[in-house]
């Protein structure tokens, strides 16, 4: 697993990809208006670096992505461990994210209504689009669960993303402690399933 300063953006990214949006091509090309919509990219809409730095205008505050995974290299991080990741942005993010990660949710759901109600596909198309729409509730839950007790524990701001049997925790604070971390890890597994070794926490302090 690799340590970036960009894991608040990958967080949500990971989890649109993962929770919504992988739609089988054969159900996509029976609606024309829904395929429309995915070829332009809007069930797929992940949010990218440039997003965020749209709706914060902190463009300098973060290292290049290659730069960082040379530390990495480098400094021998073990891969097995929980990651710890640390960046210098407005603690802003953190809401912003869970707003735009809800927004682009609610988009995908709506894309997912549209093809489980078209009549011009078959049922087992239709299927497929129901069993993603679970899914992606089911995604939404456990995050929410995490998070909830998380704010539950003292971290005020903090944003949660599954993909891919990972999670990504974004806190807002200066530094995590050993003790927290092993306290975040704890919450995330026993709402989540995701053992520690997936876990990504990323600390994020105001910028000056």
């Amino acid at each position: 697993m690799i340590i970036t300063a960009l894991a608040a953006m990958i967080a949500v990214a990971g989890y649109l990809n993962y929770s919504g949006t992988r739609l089988d091509e054969s159900m996509l090309s029976a609606n024309s208006s829904a395929v429309e919509d995915l070829e332009d990219g809007s069930l797929a809409e992940d949010i990218s670096a440039e997003d965020v730095y749209a709706q914060t205008g902190e463009t300098d505050d973060y290292a290049d992505i290659e730069s960082l995974d040379e530390d990495v290299a480098e400094t021998g991080e073990s891969v097995g461990e929980t990651v710890l990741a640390n960046s210098t942005v407005g603690v802003g993010l953190v809401s912003e994210a869970k707003v735009t990660r809800e927004q682009t949710r609610s988009r995908n759901k709506e894309m997912l209504m549209e093809l489980i109600n078209s009549t011009n596909i078959t049922d087992e198309q239709k299927q497929g689009a129901i069993n993603e729409m679970v899914e992606m509730t089911d995604v939404a839950e456990k995050e929410l669960a995490a998070e909830t007790l998380l704010v539950a524990q003292g971290f005020d701001e903090v944003v949660v993303s599954i993909y891919d049997a990972c999670a990504d925790v974004v806190v807002s604070s200066t530094q995590v402690s050993d003790a927290q971390r092993a306290q975040i890890e704890d919450i995330v597994k026993r709402k989540t399933g995701i053992e520690a070794a997936n876990i990504t926490i990323t600390p994020v302090t105001a910028s000056e």
